[in-house]
Formats: structure tokens, sequence, C-alpha cells
């Protein structure tokens, strides 16, 4: 199926509460979406969301892809692994906006063969995925209220955004297991906001009520530091800053740094990353996660696609956030009872409604 012209259509998105964690605020997210034209008349749809601590390279990002959108045109969609090593040659900056270019790739190539993206990755495994439902910082009683309204809707599965401080993050635990109860697992993101002994304290002072797992506990960069950390403390230690390629999953292996890395499509820069990256995982005897995104239903159906085909990936996933999002120009993907049922029909089965 041959790609006759290439769209861009940029456009933000309002989130419904402010979004705060350890590393970064946002009121909105900036993205795009793509539409991969077809002779057949057949339309194959990607997006991408940049963070707001990228937000300068939005658009040239755009500008960048605009100018390469040529290369697409008369070459059959199905050429994924070509087209986008030229894209990387012509465009070698961008990843996140490159990203929107290989998911409508892999959506039009799909269709082409009237199967989804799932059994075009190599088999649907799972129908329906469980959801971990991430939770962002503010006061301890919005906090407790919000993870009891999340609980309300079905949600079993809840990531905490803590860093705040020892006191404050142990105030906020202790109230959010209070108001949603045993049942509902706990996890919590720390995104790098301490050093290895602060968070092994912080760490073991949660996991009596309840932690299963601690993410990005200590910065990026130090290994060491979230070495000391996976070997002193019971719940699951994950890396995701830690995490941007397959190389950096040996590295963190080495150091025995985490038991399970955050695996997104954005941040490693599509599916044909993200597959090397969990592979790594499997050869170095570590787990993977898909991470949240906070992204348009078009991602997480991208990602949720990726999850089915792929079951070395550990569940419950993160990707949902888009129902904390007004705006949206795609439907067809819904939370129900706190999981999201793999999309029907060819591609990703979602619809751009523009």
């Amino acid at each position: 199926m041959k790609i006759s012209r290439v769209e861009l259509i940029p456009h933000r998105l309002k989130r419904k509460v402010r979004w705060q964690t350890a590393s970064y605020s946002a009121d909105s997210l900036q993205l795009f979406y793509v539409k991969l034209h077809s002779e057949n008349d057949v339309t194959g749809i990607g997006a991408a969301s940049i963070l707001p601590t990228r937000a300068a390279s939005f658009e040239p990002g755009l500008a960048a892809l605009r100018s390469a959108a040529q290369l697409f045109v008369g070459h059959d969609a199905e050429e994924i692994d070509a087209l986008m090593r030229e894209l990387d040659q012509i465009v070698p900056d961008f990843p996140y906006h490159k990203v929107a270019i290989e998911m409508a790739l892999f959506d039009l190539a799909a269709k082409a063969q009237n199967v989804s993206v799932a059994e075009l990755l190599g088999g649907k495994k799972r129908d329906q995925i469980p959801v971990l439902k991430m939770l962002g910082m503010g006061s301890v009683e919005w906090m407790a209220e919000r993870a009891r309204q999340f609980a309300e809707q079905g949600y079993r599965h809840l990531k905490v955004k803590l860093g705040a401080g020892p006191e404050k993050d142990l105030a906020c635990f202790m109230a959010i297991r209070e108001g949603v109860g045993a049942e509902v697992t706990l996890t919590a993101d720390f995104n790098g906001a301490y050093d290895s002994a602060t968070a092994i304290h912080v760490i073991e002072k949660l996991t009596p009520a309840g932690l299963t797992m601690a993410e990005q506990p200590v910065p990026a960069n130090d290994l060491a530091g979230m070495a000391a950390v996976t070997a002193a403390v019971q719940p699951l230690v994950l890396a995701d800053q830690s995490i941007n390629s397959a190389e950096d999953v040996f590295r963190v292996a080495r150091y025995k740094a985490a038991g399970a890395v955050s695996v997104k499509l954005l941040k490693l820069g599509g599916i044909r990353h993200s597959r090397a990256v969990v592979q790594a995982c499997e050869s170095a005897g570590i787990a993977s996660h898909v991470g949240g995104t906070g992204s348009t239903r078009l991602v997480e159906a991208a990602q949720a696609h990726f999850i089915s085909a792929t079951p070395a990936i550990i569940v419950p996933s993160e990707i949902a956030e888009f129902e904390e999002l007004e705006g949206d120009l795609v439907e067809g993907l819904e939370v129900s009872a706190g999981a999201i049922r793999l999309p029907e029909g060819p591609g990703l089965g979602v619809h751009l409604i523009v």
C-alpha cells in the first residue's frame, strides 16, 4: 500500500487536573497527529506528545518532519525499517516526533494486511490489559481523596508520585492506603528525587503499608545508588529515566541497579526500539513494564497493541492517562473496570476524528 501524502496536525490537550511530579508540572500537553494517506484511500494514523521539559523542540521538530515528508511518498508502508532508517539520516534529532511517523506506518501496514498491529507484531497474546493508574503529587488530603475516587471507578492498581520529602511521602502514602483499602496495590514513583540513603529510608517506611514497586528512587545517572537501593529494599525497583536504549538495560544489569525497567514508546523512540529494549531485558534477566506517557488515546492504543504482542511485559500497565486530558481527537479506546480491552479491527483499531 503506497503512501501518497503525509499530513501533520498540531494540537494541544488540556489537563483536567494540574499534573505535578518531583521533576515537573504541567497544565496542558503539546502533541500532533499524523495521517499517512495511501493511494488506496486507506489512512494510517499516529501521534506523539512532547514533555513540558522538551517544549522548545515542538515546532522545530514539526518543521523537520515536514521537510522530510516527501521521503515517504510513493513508498510502501510496509517498508518500515528502511523508511525509518532513512528518516533518521535526514532528521537525526527529534526522536519523540519520529515516533508518530513510525506509529502511522505500523497502522497503515497492518491495515494493508487487514490485521491488527498486535498481529503484525507477532500475534495477540492478551485481549485485556489491567491499568496501573497514576496519581500526581498534591496535598495529603487531595491525594487521598483522588486515590479513593480512582478506587471507586474500578482501578485496582495505583502508582503514587512521591519525592516531596520523607515525612510528606509517608503521610501521603498512609492516607492513600487508608482511603483505598488493602485490596488496591500501590507502587511509588520518586522521579529521581532522593539520594540512596534517603530512598532506602523512605521505601522501608512504606513497605509495611504494601508498597510493591519503587520507581526511579535516585537520579538517572546514579546507578551505584540505584544498586544500593535494590540490594536493601523488598519492593521491586524500577528504572525509568535511567533507560533510554537497549544498551542502558545492560548497563543497569551490570550494576544490578534494578529488577525491572520502564518501557515507553515515546521515550524509547517507537515500537522497534522498544522491542529491542524488551529483548535486552529478557537477555539480562530483568522484567519490563510499560510506563505512562500521559498522552492521546492514539499513543496508548499503540502501547496496548505492543503489550498484547509482547508476553514478556509484566502488567498492570500505565496506559489510561488519556482519561485525564480534554480535547483528544481520537476515539475507540476506553477504560472499563480498571482495564483496557485491546481495540478491534485492522491497524490500531482507533479513529482520528479530523
